[in-house]
């Protein structure tokens, strides 16, 4: 119900990721999907957007296979083809965005560290690339990939770690 009004002009989208197989991830999805949002789980989609296009795929590696098969998709934005924006539960899959030449990464999962001690930052962080990627935004050419602190945890203890909810504004033009 919460999710469910959550609205956008070009749709509202989502993936699963590891607390999610603790459920049905079955009857999950269809309840996502029933309240309007949009399933990128595993997949692609090109919308379009004014007088062009955006490539929007999913990945929730490596809790629930496959990612998305890039294979069919248009060619990437370096080619002449669209901006592409890959929606990753982690940001263990940045060098699968970088391989599938992704503009853009949207990741959580990190929830910051939970936890960040002055001049220090975060000790620990559930991902397979410790704490480089604990939170914000992060270049490895040809991918942008922005890392949110999100809104809830597990453990609802946060020390020098407001919970996050992103605005992005993009805007057309060079991605460079």
């Amino acid at each position: 119900d919460t999710l469910g009004r959550f609205k956008s002009r070009h749709g509202t989208y989502f993936v699963l990721g590891n607390h999610d197989l603790e459920v049905e991830t079955a009857r999950l999805r269809r309840t996502l999907v029933d309240s309007g949002l949009i399933d990128l789980g595993g997949r692609w989609l090109e919308m379009p957007i004014k007088n062009g296009s955006v490539v929007l795929a999913g990945n929730e590696l490596p809790w629930i296979p496959p990612a998305a098969d890039m294979q069919d998709a248009p060619p990437p934005s370096a080619e002449g083809g669209p901006p592409r924006i890959l929606l990753s539960r982690g940001p263990g899959q940045l060098d699968w965005a970088r391989a599938h030449d992704f503009d853009l990464l949207l990741a959580g999962h990190t929830h910051g560290g939970q936890i960040r001690f002055p001049l220090i930052g975060p000790i620990l962080l559930p991902s397979l690339r410790g704490v480089k990627y604990s939170s914000g935004i992060f270049h490895a050419p040809p991918t942008v990939m922005h890392v949110t602190r999100g809104v809830s945890g597990r453990l609802p203890i946060r020390l020098n770690c407001p919970p996050e909810i992103a605005k992005l504004v993009l805007h057309c033009g060079n991605w460079d």
